[in-house]
């Protein structure tokens, strides 16, 4: 019972530290700090969409 115990605190443990660098790069967009930096992003693509050709 001890080794089940072992094994669910290496997995976790593991999980953790190969996870980590996603949970660093995804919380500021979780919490939306980068909100501002997003709206220009949508504004720029919404502006840069090309116009429809009369060619076609």
């Amino acid at each position: 019972m001890i080794w089940l115990l072992g094994i669910v605190l290496v997995i976790q443990a593991s999980f953790y530290w190969l996870l980590k660098p996603v949970i660093v790069l995804s919380t500021p967009l979780f919490e939306l700090r980068s909100f501002g930096l997003l709206g220009v992003l949508f504004i720029v693509w919404l502006l840069s969409g090309s116009q429809q050709s009369k060619n076609f």
